[in-house]
């Protein structure tokens, strides 16, 4: 006859009967090497009693819930890490459920740790599924995830989920789906422990009388109801076996740096602290020489082939001073330095330089007064061509040199001038006609010819016409010496 016992490690020897003949143990090999608050499975034939001895270390790697419960609602799913500092590929896992062991497919091993997967959607069963990993090459084991499934919507969860011996407990009573809870009860046996309106219940310093099988009852409604019904559910029985611990840690902490020791701990173990999110361990990185941020921690002392227990939680309320925070703050302003430094740099430099005075240059269009008032401008006074005397020079196009009256039509037409020329009449030799408008002589725009006096034509004199309204003439007198 065959038995198949799952069989959870909590003491340095564990005795059970089966019968009275001699019987046969058996168990998987990849469940070795046994380690205390494992749980493992042993096939058994025959009968009488067995002993099982096993070492009184925690394993040397660690399995943990990274998220959800070890009481799985019934077609979830649980993520699961393992850390481990490296080698992660030589790394399989496995799982055992319904009487059969299974290897657990990782799709993708990370560069860095943990090593992470999700388990496979669970199933109702009476039997748990424990979850394990092993290294290939050094056959080094990991603790074990033990899941428990139930298809009720309320259930009894404790943290952590390896119970030990003068250590807190806490029992959590969760309802599938967050609805609203108005009550909460829990009992220890058919005993009832107290009624309150917390789902949390806190087992402190628990010792073997705790031991025994919890269960909550919890009352709620549902939040999307329109309707006022409540609803009242019993969780499974869990069973809480205390672990007696004697290789046990502890730790404390200042600013930069945490301290774990282990007084009953072989010498050359190594120190890993954790922190406690939900009730869940997570590895914390070595970075800047275990620097913690507010929160709460644990620690333990491992060594090749073991570890010890977990310390005690650590309320930690986080580094005044945080390096990593104080490096990017150097770093930073490191940078600012450089670019003033850059930026101060070509100031100087172009500020030294000899700058070229510019051809031309912006000069304002100042308003002058004129007979009729305010608005009149002050005319812009060009210098000899290339000279730099900041007042702007005629703009002369290519052929400058060559022209010296703007081409016109006869018409007059705006924006156009025509040439003064001479009259070809003898008796009006030193006479120049004027521009005329399209209307002829006297016309709007026109201007009459500037005559030479009878009385004066000898001299080179010449008077200008009198306007409209009796405007009196200047003489201009010709230069003498140019004869004309």
């Amino acid at each position: 006859m065959k038995n198949v016992v799952v069989l959870f490690v909590f003491g340095a020897i564990l005795p059970f009967s089966l019968g009275q003949s001699r019987p046969k143990v058996s168990i998987k090999k990849q469940f070795l090497p046994v380690y205390l608050g494992d749980t493992i499975v042993l096939t058994c034939s025959g009968g009488g009693s067995v002993k099982w001895y096993f070492d009184d270390a925690f394993p040397p790697e660690i399995l943990v819930i990274q998220s959800g419960d070890s009481v799985v609602y019934k077609d979830d799913s649980v993520h699961l890490a393992l850390y481990v500092d490296n080698d992660w590929q030589n790394w399989t896992c496995y799982v055992y459920k319904h009487q059969r062991l299974y290897h657990v497919i990782i799709k993708d091993y990370p560069e860095t740790g943990p090593l992470e997967f999700m388990t496979s959607s669970v199933e109702k069963t009476s039997e748990p599924y424990i979850y394990w990993c092993k290294n290939k090459i050094t056959n080094t084991r990991s603790s074990t995830v033990v899941l428990s499934v139930t298809d009720l919507m309320v259930k009894l969860v404790p943290h952590p989920d390896l119970p030990e011996l003068r250590k807190d407990l806490e029992l959590e009573c969760v309802t599938h789906g967050a609805p609203k809870i108005s009550s909460v009860t829990f009992y220890k046996g058919s005993d009832t422990i107290l009624t309150q309106s917390e789902v949390k219940y806190t087992i402190k310093n628990m010792a073997k009388t705790d031991e025994g099988n919890y269960k909550c009852e919890a009352t709620y409604m549902f939040q999307a109801s329109t309707s006022n019904n409540k609803f009242t559910v019993k969780s499974v029985p869990q069973e809480v076996v205390g672990i007696e611990v004697t290789l046990e840690a502890a730790m404390s902490y200042t600013s930069g740096n945490p301290v774990c020791t282990c007084s009953k701990c072989r010498s050359g173990g190594k120190s890993e602290f954790y922190e406690i999110v939900n009730g869940h361990y997570k590895k914390v990185n070595s970075g800047y020489q275990y620097h913690l941020p507010q929160g709460k921690y644990a620690c333990r002392v491992r060594w090749d082939t073991g570890a010890s227990s977990f310390s005690l939680p650590l309320s930690v309320s986080g580094d005044p001073f945080n390096p990593g925070v104080i490096v990017g703050v150097l770093v930073f302003i490191f940078i600012v330095m450089g670019l003033i430094l850059i930026v101060g740099y070509f100031c100087w430099n172009r500020r030294n330089k000899q700058k070229p005075e510019a051809l031309y240059q912006e000069v304002a269009l100042d308003a002058v007064k004129s007979d009729k008032g305010e608005g009149g401008y002050e005319e812009l006074k060009g210098g000899k061509r290339g000279e730099r005397s900041g007042e702007y020079d005629t703009l002369k196009g290519p052929d400058a040199d060559k022209v010296t009256t703007a081409d016109v039509s006869d018409t007059g037409e705006q924006g156009r001038y025509e040439a003064l020329k001479v009259s070809q009449d003898d008796s009006k030799k030193n006479e120049y006609e004027t521009l005329k408008g399209k209307e002829g002589k006297g016309a709007e725009g026109g201007y009459e010819a500037l005559k030479t006096s009878k009385a004066e034509e000898g001299a080179g004199v010449y008077h200008t016409q009198a306007g409209e309204h009796g405007v009196g003439c200047e003489a201009l007198t010709l230069s003498k010496t140019e004869g004309k």
